[in-house]
Protein backbone atom coordinates (compact mmCIF):
# COMPACT_ATOMS: atom_id res chain seq x y z
CA UNK A 1 0.00 0.00 0.00
CA UNK A 2 3.16 2.48 1.38
CA UNK A 3 4.54 2.09 -2.36
CA UNK A 4 1.41 2.44 -4.22
CA UNK A 5 0.77 5.69 -2.53
CA UNK A 6 4.32 6.85 -3.12
CA UNK A 7 4.16 6.27 -6.95
CA UNK A 8 0.70 6.90 -7.75
CA UNK A 9 -0.74 10.01 -9.49
CA UNK A 10 -4.25 9.19 -7.61
CA UNK A 11 -5.99 11.90 -5.46
CA UNK A 12 -5.35 10.30 -2.39
CA UNK A 13 -1.88 9.94 -2.84
CA UNK A 14 -1.57 13.70 -3.46
CA UNK A 15 -3.49 13.93 -0.42
CA UNK A 16 -1.20 12.15 1.67
CA UNK A 17 1.91 13.78 0.56
CA UNK A 18 0.66 17.39 0.33
CA UNK A 19 -1.22 17.04 4.13
CA UNK A 20 2.44 15.60 5.70
CA UNK A 21 4.36 18.42 4.21
CA UNK A 22 5.53 20.89 7.34
CA UNK A 23 8.96 21.82 5.36
CA UNK A 24 8.97 25.97 4.59
CA UNK A 25 11.30 27.41 2.34
CA UNK A 26 13.19 30.86 2.61
CA UNK A 27 13.73 30.30 -1.38
CA UNK A 28 12.01 32.71 -3.28
CA UNK A 29 11.17 30.85 -6.98
CA UNK A 30 8.61 32.12 -9.09
CA UNK A 31 5.69 29.78 -9.69
CA UNK A 32 3.20 30.22 -12.91
CA UNK A 33 -0.29 29.28 -13.45
CA UNK A 34 -3.61 30.29 -15.11
CA UNK A 35 -6.53 28.60 -16.51
CA UNK A 36 -5.23 25.84 -19.25
CA UNK A 37 -4.58 27.51 -22.58
CA UNK A 38 -4.09 31.36 -21.43
CA UNK A 39 -0.37 31.52 -22.40
CA UNK A 40 1.26 29.55 -19.58
CA UNK A 41 3.84 28.33 -21.44
CA UNK A 42 4.31 31.34 -23.65
CA UNK A 43 5.78 32.92 -20.35
CA UNK A 44 7.63 29.49 -19.16
CA UNK A 45 10.13 29.69 -22.52
CA UNK A 46 10.54 33.66 -21.67
CA UNK A 47 11.12 33.13 -18.25
CA UNK A 48 13.64 30.29 -19.08
CA UNK A 49 15.62 31.81 -21.22
CA UNK A 50 16.39 34.29 -18.51
CA UNK A 51 20.22 33.67 -17.19
CA UNK A 52 18.78 33.75 -13.53
CA UNK A 53 15.43 31.40 -14.34
CA UNK A 54 15.18 27.60 -14.69
CA UNK A 55 11.36 27.24 -15.69
CA UNK A 56 11.54 23.84 -17.61
CA UNK A 57 8.98 21.58 -18.54
CA UNK A 58 5.33 21.26 -16.43
CA UNK A 59 6.27 18.86 -13.39
CA UNK A 60 3.19 18.87 -11.60
CA UNK A 61 4.93 18.68 -8.11
CA UNK A 62 3.22 22.15 -6.57
CA UNK A 63 -0.31 20.21 -7.12
CA UNK A 64 0.76 16.77 -5.42
CA UNK A 65 1.76 14.71 -8.21
CA UNK A 66 4.69 12.68 -8.02
CA UNK A 67 5.28 10.49 -11.17
CA UNK A 68 9.32 9.78 -11.20
CA UNK A 69 9.79 8.09 -14.39
CA UNK A 70 8.20 10.91 -16.36
CA UNK A 71 10.35 13.84 -14.61
CA UNK A 72 13.44 11.25 -15.27
CA UNK A 73 12.46 11.49 -18.87
CA UNK A 74 11.75 15.46 -19.04
CA UNK A 75 14.40 16.91 -16.91
CA UNK A 76 16.81 14.91 -18.07
CA UNK A 77 17.74 13.09 -15.01
CA UNK A 78 18.83 9.69 -14.04
CA UNK A 79 15.91 8.15 -11.82
CA UNK A 80 17.87 6.77 -9.27
CA UNK A 81 18.66 10.45 -8.78
CA UNK A 82 15.12 10.82 -8.21
CA UNK A 83 14.81 8.16 -5.69
CA UNK A 84 17.84 9.36 -3.93
CA UNK A 85 16.44 13.11 -3.58
CA UNK A 86 13.06 11.34 -2.65
CA UNK A 87 15.03 9.62 0.10
CA UNK A 88 16.87 12.68 1.31
CA UNK A 89 13.87 14.52 1.39
CA UNK A 90 11.75 15.60 4.52
CA UNK A 91 8.62 15.63 3.13
CA UNK A 92 7.11 16.47 -0.34
CA UNK A 93 7.61 20.11 0.26
CA UNK A 94 10.98 19.46 0.53
CA UNK A 95 12.06 17.28 -2.21
CA UNK A 96 9.97 19.95 -4.69
CA UNK A 97 12.84 22.38 -3.69
CA UNK A 98 15.31 19.84 -3.78
CA UNK A 99 14.34 18.25 -7.20
CA UNK A 100 14.07 22.02 -8.56
CA UNK A 101 17.38 23.40 -7.38
CA UNK A 102 19.00 20.51 -8.53
CA UNK A 103 17.57 21.06 -12.12
CA UNK A 104 18.31 24.82 -11.98
CA UNK A 105 22.08 24.04 -10.62
CA UNK A 106 22.61 21.33 -13.36
CA UNK A 107 21.75 24.64 -15.76
CA UNK A 108 23.69 26.89 -14.37
CA UNK A 109 21.31 29.17 -12.90
CA UNK A 110 20.48 30.77 -9.13
CA UNK A 111 16.87 30.57 -9.06
CA UNK A 112 14.24 27.98 -10.03
CA UNK A 113 10.82 28.64 -11.57
CA UNK A 114 7.81 26.41 -12.37
CA UNK A 115 5.31 26.27 -14.62
CA UNK A 116 2.20 24.48 -14.22
CA UNK A 117 -1.21 25.73 -15.47
CA UNK A 118 -2.91 23.81 -12.18
CA UNK A 119 -0.77 25.59 -9.83
CA UNK A 120 -3.54 28.30 -9.89
CA UNK A 121 -6.08 26.09 -7.86
CA UNK A 122 -3.11 25.07 -4.70
CA UNK A 123 -1.73 29.16 -4.17
CA UNK A 124 -2.71 28.59 -0.20
CA UNK A 125 -0.42 25.44 -0.34
CA UNK A 126 2.28 27.02 -2.44
CA UNK A 127 2.89 30.41 -0.53
CA UNK A 128 2.63 28.12 3.29
CA UNK A 129 5.51 26.57 1.95
CA UNK A 130 7.10 29.21 -0.17
CA UNK A 131 6.24 32.44 1.63
CA UNK A 132 8.51 34.24 -0.53
CA UNK A 133 7.16 32.90 -3.91
CA UNK A 134 6.49 35.05 -6.51
CA UNK A 135 3.45 33.84 -8.48
CA UNK A 136 2.33 35.23 -11.73
CA UNK A 137 -1.00 34.26 -12.74
CA UNK A 138 -1.67 33.97 -16.96
CA UNK A 139 -4.77 35.84 -18.09
CA UNK A 140 -6.45 35.59 -21.65
CA UNK A 141 -9.72 36.50 -23.00
CA UNK A 142 -12.04 33.75 -21.79
CA UNK A 143 -13.75 33.22 -25.32
CA UNK A 144 -10.39 32.78 -26.99
CA UNK A 145 -9.26 30.60 -24.17
CA UNK A 146 -12.30 28.34 -24.63
CA UNK A 147 -11.89 27.94 -28.24
CA UNK A 148 -8.52 26.07 -27.43
CA UNK A 149 -9.87 24.31 -24.46
CA UNK A 150 -12.16 22.50 -26.19
CA UNK A 151 -9.90 21.11 -29.25
CA UNK A 152 -6.72 20.44 -26.87
CA UNK A 153 -4.63 18.52 -27.25
CA UNK A 154 -4.98 18.58 -31.19
CA UNK A 155 -2.24 16.05 -31.19
CA UNK A 156 -0.93 12.99 -29.55
CA UNK A 157 2.33 11.03 -29.80
CA UNK A 158 2.16 7.50 -30.60
CA UNK A 159 5.25 5.73 -31.33
CA UNK A 160 6.89 8.39 -32.55
CA UNK A 161 4.03 9.73 -34.63
CA UNK A 162 2.45 13.23 -34.95
CA UNK A 163 -1.45 11.91 -34.76
CA UNK A 164 -4.20 14.24 -34.79
CA UNK A 165 -7.16 13.64 -31.77
CA UNK A 166 -10.34 14.94 -33.60
CA UNK A 167 -11.01 16.18 -29.63
CA UNK A 168 -13.51 18.95 -29.54
CA UNK A 169 -15.04 19.24 -25.98
CA UNK A 170 -18.74 20.70 -25.22
CA UNK A 171 -18.67 24.46 -24.83
CA UNK A 172 -19.94 25.02 -21.47
CA UNK A 173 -17.41 22.73 -19.13
CA UNK A 174 -15.19 24.73 -20.83
CA UNK A 175 -16.47 27.70 -19.78
CA UNK A 176 -16.86 26.46 -16.44
CA UNK A 177 -12.68 25.35 -15.89
CA UNK A 178 -12.06 28.83 -17.38
CA UNK A 179 -14.52 30.37 -14.60
CA UNK A 180 -12.61 28.15 -11.93
CA UNK A 181 -9.16 28.45 -12.80
CA UNK A 182 -9.79 32.74 -12.98
CA UNK A 183 -11.90 32.67 -10.02
CA UNK A 184 -9.08 30.85 -8.10
CA UNK A 185 -6.35 33.26 -8.63
CA UNK A 186 -8.52 36.24 -8.30
CA UNK A 187 -8.60 35.43 -4.73
CA UNK A 188 -5.08 36.81 -4.34
CA UNK A 189 -5.65 40.09 -6.62
CA UNK A 190 -3.71 42.55 -4.01
CA UNK A 191 -1.13 40.44 -2.48
CA UNK A 192 2.18 41.78 -2.77
CA UNK A 193 3.15 38.08 -3.77
CA UNK A 194 0.63 37.72 -6.83
CA UNK A 195 0.59 39.58 -9.90
CA UNK A 196 -1.25 39.33 -13.39
CA UNK A 197 -0.18 38.95 -16.91
CA UNK A 198 -2.06 39.05 -20.27
CA UNK A 199 -1.35 36.69 -23.05
CA UNK A 200 -2.62 39.85 -25.17
CA UNK A 201 -0.19 42.13 -23.62
CA UNK A 202 2.66 39.58 -23.46
CA UNK A 203 2.14 39.04 -27.33
CA UNK A 204 1.68 42.85 -28.77
CA UNK A 205 3.85 44.40 -26.25
CA UNK A 206 5.99 41.92 -25.43
CA UNK A 207 9.43 44.33 -23.95
CA UNK A 208 6.86 46.54 -21.90
CA UNK A 209 5.32 43.60 -19.96
CA UNK A 210 8.54 41.50 -20.24
CA UNK A 211 9.76 44.42 -17.96
CA UNK A 212 7.43 44.97 -15.80
CA UNK A 213 7.35 41.14 -14.93
CA UNK A 214 10.91 41.03 -14.42
CA UNK A 215 9.97 43.79 -11.73
CA UNK A 216 7.68 41.79 -10.15
CA UNK A 217 9.91 38.78 -9.48
CA UNK A 218 13.33 41.32 -8.99
CA UNK A 219 15.21 40.41 -11.61
CA UNK A 220 16.66 42.22 -14.47
CA UNK A 221 14.95 43.03 -17.74
CA UNK A 222 17.52 40.58 -20.97
CA UNK A 223 16.67 40.96 -24.25
CA UNK A 224 17.22 37.60 -24.29
CA UNK A 225 13.67 36.79 -23.09
CA UNK A 226 12.58 38.31 -26.74
CA UNK A 227 14.67 35.80 -28.38
CA UNK A 228 12.95 32.63 -26.58
CA UNK A 229 12.56 30.87 -29.57
CA UNK A 230 16.07 30.94 -30.27
CA UNK A 231 16.87 28.75 -27.77
CA UNK A 232 17.00 24.91 -28.13
CA UNK A 233 14.34 23.00 -26.88
CA UNK A 234 13.25 19.41 -26.86
CA UNK A 235 10.22 19.22 -29.02
CA UNK A 236 8.87 16.71 -27.48
CA UNK A 237 8.35 18.84 -24.67
CA UNK A 238 5.71 21.26 -27.47
CA UNK A 239 3.15 18.45 -29.07
CA UNK A 240 0.27 21.01 -28.22
CA UNK A 241 2.28 24.05 -28.22
CA UNK A 242 4.06 24.62 -31.03
CA UNK A 243 3.63 28.28 -30.68
CA UNK A 244 5.61 28.69 -28.05
CA UNK A 245 8.74 27.89 -29.83
CA UNK A 246 7.99 30.02 -32.61
CA UNK A 247 7.85 33.72 -33.10
CA UNK A 248 5.42 36.17 -31.65
CA UNK A 249 1.84 36.36 -33.40
CA UNK A 250 -1.47 37.81 -33.11
CA UNK A 251 -3.46 35.25 -34.74
CA UNK A 252 -5.03 33.41 -31.77
CA UNK A 253 -6.42 36.94 -30.90
CA UNK A 254 -9.78 37.45 -31.22
CA UNK A 255 -10.42 33.90 -32.57
CA UNK A 256 -13.35 33.68 -31.08
CA UNK A 257 -15.28 35.99 -33.40
CA UNK A 258 -14.87 33.48 -35.95
CA UNK A 259 -15.09 29.91 -34.06
CA UNK A 260 -17.73 30.65 -31.77
CA UNK A 261 -21.34 30.96 -33.19
CA UNK A 262 -23.43 33.54 -32.11
CA UNK A 263 -25.70 30.72 -30.12
CA UNK A 264 -22.28 30.07 -28.29
CA UNK A 265 -21.05 33.60 -27.71
CA UNK A 266 -24.29 34.29 -26.18
CA UNK A 267 -23.66 31.38 -23.61
CA UNK A 268 -20.40 32.55 -23.11
CA UNK A 269 -21.86 35.85 -22.12
CA UNK A 270 -24.45 34.21 -19.49
CA UNK A 271 -22.26 32.53 -18.01
CA UNK A 272 -19.34 34.46 -17.96
CA UNK A 273 -19.77 37.88 -18.98
CA UNK A 274 -19.48 39.12 -15.85
CA UNK A 275 -15.73 37.43 -15.11
CA UNK A 276 -14.51 38.81 -18.50
CA UNK A 277 -16.17 42.33 -17.36
CA UNK A 278 -14.12 42.04 -13.88
CA UNK A 279 -10.85 41.07 -15.93
CA UNK A 280 -11.34 43.95 -18.11
CA UNK A 281 -12.26 41.85 -21.52
CA UNK A 282 -15.14 43.94 -23.15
Amino acid sequence: MGAKLVTSNSSLARWLRRRASRFVSTQSPVILGGSQRSGTTLLRVMLDSHPALACGPECSLLTGGFLPEKLAKRFDIPLDSIWQMRQAATDHAHFIELFLTDYADRRGKRRWAEKTPQNIRHLDWIFAHWPNAKFIHVLRDGRDTVCSIRTHPRFRMIEGEKIPTGIRRPLEPCIQHWLRDTGAGLRWRGKPNYCEVRYEDLVNQPETTLRQVCAFIGEDFVPAMLRYHEQPRDATNFITNVAATKPLKATAIGRWRTELTTTEQQLFQTLAGARLAELGYN
